[in-house]
């Protein structure tokens, strides 16, 4: 009789195409994985799965029976999530994070999630989105907070939140008061996130245009350096202002009003469409109610809503 614990073998084998990595997966060995397949093709009469030299593959057969069992292991897995109390999801969930979230409302996500899953343990990863979206494309993270939506069959997209970016510089550049033009602006430094990030592009873009001149482009995967070289007066900052509140507040920073729009950043949260995926789905849920409360207190429109300039 087939069991849960084959299908959901067959399941991993299928979507990471390696008896190894759905080992790694279901912290078993590659024997275990092969002889729950060679039962679960015993037990149903059919070839499930092709091994190539160095990937496997399931069968025209094997993949009719993907589209059931990731139905029954997530009907499995909502069935008891419905009737477990909240003592009960445990273990340890992979999350992936965009610093500019870190630096907003990280902490109050942690606290609500440590509030409604105690068992439930976080390893949260910072990094900028073009690696989480591998990572989460490879399955090593279960759960990623990104710039997005990401473009992929096999990933489960919501809206999250929106963050404007802005030109930020330091008193000591003594920027003239006012509209400052984009030719102004590129006498100085322009420092933002890293390279191949989506403000890294759109700043790059901007300051592409031919009449401009050429510009000393600094990039950081760190948001930190970037705040303190802005701070020092090294050059002018691309950033949220979400994330240097204090800073703002406290003068150490302002907001120029240049004569061009940079486009916001849109996060999403992202993460794989897995037999496993149902805790996700639900700290996915914590995410958007986080987010949309700090919208709220940051008087930022809701995604989708009219806002002035460019957008995504």
């Amino acid at each position: 009789m087939t069991d849960f614990r084959s299908l959901e073998t067959f399941v991993w084998v299928a979507t990471l195409g390696s008896f190894r990595g759905a080992a790694a997966k279901l912290n078993t060995t590659q024997p275990a994985v092969s002889q729950r397949i060679a039962k679960l093709e015993a037990d149903l009469g059919r070839k499930l799965i092709e091994r190539h030299s160095r990937s496997v593959h399931p069968t025209e057969k094997g993949r009719e029976l993907l589209s059931y069992a990731e139905r029954l292991l997530k009907l499995r897995a909502e069935m008891r999530a419905a009737l477990a109390d909240r003592n009960a999801v445990r273990g340890v969930l992979r999350l992936g994070v965009s610093e500019t979230i870190v630096h907003t409302w990280l902490p109050r996500f942690i606290e609500r999630v440590h509030a409604s899953h105690p068992r439930l343990a976080l390893e949260i990863e910072v990094d900028i989105s073009p690696n989480l979206r591998n990572r989460l494309v490879g399955h090593e993270i279960d759960l990623a907070f990104l710039l997005g939506p990401l473009s992929s069959p096999t990933i489960r997209n919501r809206p999250l939140c929106r963050f404007p970016l802005a030109f930020l510089a330091s008193p000591k550049l003594d920027l003239p008061q006012g509209p400052v033009r984009l030719a102004a602006l590129a006498r100085h430094p322009i420092i933002t996130f890293s390279r191949g990030t989506q403000p890294y592009v759109a700043v790059n873009d901007l300051f592409s245009q031919p009449h401009l001149p050429p510009i000393r482009l600094h990039a950081s995967a760190s948001l930190a350096p970037v705040v303190r070289m802005a701070v020092d007066g090294i050059g002018v900052a691309v950033i949220p202002p979400a994330i240097v509140a204090d800073e703002l507040e406290a003068g150490r920073l302002h907001i120029v009003e240049a004569d061009a729009a940079i486009p916001d950043l849109g996060f999403t949260a992202s993460w794989p469409m897995t037999p496993d995926g149902f805790a996700a789905e639900q700290l996915a849920d914590i995410g958007v109610a986080i987010a949309e409360e700090d919208q709220r207190r940051r008087a930022v429109p809701p995604l989708g809503g009219k806002r002035r300039g460019r957008g995504e």
